[in-house]
């Protein structure tokens, strides 16, 4: 417990990092990994001295990574329907040279030394892929009616959460070649998308309608959520619309292990009580990242204490209270908060990386219960 964090999902806006999230993460967990994108990545430039990181990357305490590919859906008409389908792509918008640029020439105002700590800062990250054959993972997903039904009924909840969906069924009507070499999927649901979306139309986003693109897309991150937890053997915090579709495909696999399921239920009800909150002060601005880290400074040989926590939140308390002491986070109000992270993701490394996807290992739990 609190071994490893990705922090995929890291913005409070497209202009704003969750700097508070990533110094909470940097407290309580022995390694943090953070994904840095276009919009976050200035702000993180500028709120973390290069010298600084240098250090904690050094020591291991953060890795940093930059998306090297992503998953996109296709459209392809056919016969009046649309097949839809999961492709990796690769893409110039993933090179984050020009926003580092930019935003050490605002701090430095000299080009020759924001180039120079450019290159400094690349050197610092490492790209993030998926594993090898992720792609014919997905394409797998596509055909598997029950997780695909099962992940449906989400989608649809999620947007309207009172639809009685008991009754859902969808069904693959159609395999299709594409342009780009990956098969697209033409999708049927007696729950008709464009029916739903004209019945319930004052209900729904003003930016939103219910298609198959967007249900596939909701779905296919969640297996790529999945998947970099696996790599990483780490726990996930991402976009918080992933979480039920993760729960979804991993909930009958870790009925099968049992050491994973207590540690779920152990994670979830721990309390802290004194807790006083680092996230709200650093991301209101009240205190930057460099307030911060003289408390992670002396953090580091307190970390032993986090291994022996399990379902001991005494010792929790008594780690934040020894970190914290005497620093400007002492004197802020007690705000009891709750560690629910979903962290058991990293055990299923295996099965993904045996290309099982998380669909067909449930249809074969499912059969074994047969038997």
């Amino acid at each position: 417990m609190f071994d490893r964090i990705f922090i995929k999902e890291n913005k409070i806006s497209d202009t704003s990092v969750d700097l508070g999230k990533l110094c909470e993460a940097l407290l309580f967990y022995d390694k943090t990994d953070f994904l840095l994108d276009k919009f976050t990545v200035s702000q993180f430039v500028k709120s973390i001295d290069l010298e600084k990181l240098k250090e904690y990357i050094s020591n291991g305490l953060i890795n940093l990574h930059i998306r090297n590919s992503a998953i996109a859906i296709i459209r392809i008409p056919k016969k009046k329907k649309l097949g839809v389908g999961p492709v990796i792509t690769k893409s110039e918008s993933f090179n984050l040279s020009p926003f580092i640029n930019q935003s050490y020439l605002e701090i430095l105002g000299d080009k020759r030394q924001a180039s120079k700590k450019t290159d400094e800062f690349l050197e610092l990250c490492s790209p993030l892929e998926y594993t090898k054959g992720f792609q014919n993972i997905l394409e797998s997903e596509c055909e598997d009616a029950i997780l695909l039904t099962s992940q449906l009924k989400i989608y649809l909840n999620s947007y309207l959460p009172q639809l009685e969906l008991s009754s859902l069924q969808l069904t693959i009507e159609d395999k299709i070649d594409t342009p780009m070499g990956v098969p697209g999927y033409i999708f049927n649901s007696n729950f008709d998308l464009d029916a739903l979306n004209e019945k319930y139309s004052k209900l729904l986003p003003a930016d939103h309608s219910l298609d198959w693109s967007s249900f596939l897309l909701n779905s296919n991150e969640s297996s790529g959520d999945i998947n970099i937890a696996s790599q990483f053997n780490a726990e996930i915090y991402t976009d918080m619309m992933h979480y039920p579709y993760i729960q979804d495909r991993v909930e009958d696999v870790m009925k099968k292990i049992s050491k994973s399921k207590d540690d779920i239920t152990t994670f979830e009800n721990i309390i802290l009580e004194q807790y006083k909150p680092i996230r709200d002060s650093i991301n209101s601005g009240e205190k930057s990242f460099t307030d911060f880290t003289a408390i992670l400074d002396k953090s580091l040989k307190f970390k032993k204490w986090l291994k022996e926590v399990e379902n001991d939140s005494s010792l929790l308390g008594q780690y934040y209270d020894a970190v914290t002491k005497e620093s400007w986070i002492d004197k802020k109000a007690i705000k009891a908060t709750r560690f629910g992270f979903f962290n058991a993701l990293g055990i299923l490394g295996d099965i993904l990386a045996g290309g099982i996807p998380i669909g067909t290992c449930k249809q074969k739990l499912q059969m074994h219960r047969k038997w």
